[in-house]
């Protein structure tokens, strides 16, 4: 994607737009809850997730609203919530989801975001959806920071931290539960 004001305008008419010749994003939607609340109730998924799995319809409620959100938006034409569905170009099949979303009320401060299914693993998406991400919320957004956090295990995702250009920017011991212990909480930011 070269123009990130075409990105937004072109989620914005509701239709897919490409990630790369494998796969598109769009706003989440209603119609996209059932794949995410699938994808959040597998195990190996949810292992670095400290809100999944969790009951069906409290996934739906979390969901719901910001579907609510982007339909409304895509209506009125206004700013939606950068909750991205990433699916297959070819086939539609569910590939995963990320986000950009603004972080608590610092204004110009964002948090990236990715969950992908099992068999989404292994093949760079969560390296190339965060890359547009950050383009798009440096580019479009007027971030002048974006954040991101995970497990200290979950060595996949703090390489893609990594991978992207962001910097460690600290760790916090023993706060997330995990296998019946702690686990560490690593910090990774990008500035302007």
């Amino acid at each position: 994607m070269k123009d990130m004001k075409n990105m937004k305008q072109q989620l914005l008419q509701g239709t897919p737009l490409p990630l790369d010749d494998s796969y598109q994003l769009s706003l989440i939607s209603k119609a996209d809850i059932d794949d995410l609340v699938a994808m959040l109730q597998d195990e190996e998924v949810t292992e670095f997730l400290w809100f999944a799995p969790a009951p069906e319809q409290f996934l739906r409620d979390y969901f719901n609203p910001m579907a609510e959100h982007n339909e409304k938006a895509i209506t009125e034409q206004s700013e939606p919530m950068t909750t991205l569905i990433i699916r297959d170009a070819q086939t539609g099949a569910f590939a995963g989801m990320a986000a950009i979303l603004p972080m608590g009320m610092i204004p110009g401060v964002y948090e990236v975001g990715y969950q992908l299914p099992r068999q989404s693993w292994g093949k760079g998406l969560a390296t190339r959806v965060s890359r547009l991400l950050l383009r798009y919320g440096f580019e479009e957004l007027g971030a002048h920071k974006i954040v991101a956090d995970c497990y200290a295990s979950n060595k996949g995702s703090e390489r893609v931290m990594q991978k992207i250009g962001m910097t460690k920017e600290g760790h916090q011991t023993n706060f997330y539960p995990y296998k019946g212990g702690l686990d560490d909480r690593v910090h990774y930011g990008i500035n302007a």
